[in-house]
């Protein structure tokens, strides 16, 4: 993976800060740099994950997602690895399109979801996918922090941490932008499998339940230090 998105991700750094939206945000808690990627470069590196095929039916990513973890100064960079101790509290994030028109986003509204599609393994996902996050009812542009979380309504399944099991190895975690109508989503039924009983489906079925299309993903790896 490291010498693919060595060779596919542009050399363009975006460095996004909280501070006009959010005045008691500092500088060190902006989502930080990442790199804004081509739409066929995202797609690239999802296929090479097998993101797109195991969680997600082939698309072509129309925004970047940027995610991090301001307490432990990670950010998501499609693929890297982070440590499980850095990702225990609501991450911030933010989402451009790739392709910016001052009137595309204007009236849209944007789901974002976090999916584990590895658990309990990547070799045996007998509870894939897990559902750990759903944000609605977002907008765009929009720098969301933790902070802001009680402002700030839309979370429709509390974020819940990943804990990889021990000897499980890396799995992958899957941010995935939806856009669509939000109004009248219906919650997963439970979060092994996103309530459907078959493995590695959630996101691909609650998103055509709720008519919802995918629009922007990022991911990270994660692996308990027990292996």
């Amino acid at each position: 993976m490291a010498p693919l998105r060595a060779s596919l991700l542009t050399t363009i750094l975006v460095f996004s800060s909280f501070t006009s939206s959010f005045p008691n945000y500092s500088e060190q808690h902006a989502i930080g740099s990442y790199q804004l990627t081509t739409t066929d470069t995202i797609r690239d590196i999802l296929i090479s994950s097998s993101i797109i095929d195991e969680v997600l039916d082939d698309f072509s990513p129309s925004y970047a997602v940027a995610v991090s973890y301001p307490s432990s100064h990670e950010s998501v960079q499609l693929g890297n690895d982070i440590p499980v101790s850095a990702v225990d509290s609501r991450p911030a994030f933010e989402f451009h399109a790739l392709s910016p028109d001052k009137h595309a986003d204007k009236d849209k509204k944007f789901t974002l979801i976090l999916t584990d599609p590895d658990a309990k393994s990547r070799a045996k996902p007998k509870l894939s996918e897990m559902c750990h996050w759903i944000m609605t009812n977002l907008t765009t542009p929009i720098p969301w922090s933790p902070d802001a979380f009680k402002a700030k309504e839309g979370e429709l399944i509390e974020y819940l941490p990943p804990s990889p099991p021990p000897k499980t190895g890396k799995h992958r975690y899957v941010f995935v932008l939806l856009e669509g109508e939000t109004k009248h989503l219906t919650l997963p039924r439970e979060r092994p499998h996103w309530g459907y009983g078959k493995i590695r489906h959630g996101v691909r079925d609650w998103a055509e339940e709720n008519q919802l299309e995918v629009v922007g993903a990022n991911f990270f790896y994660a692996a308990n230090e027990k292996q």
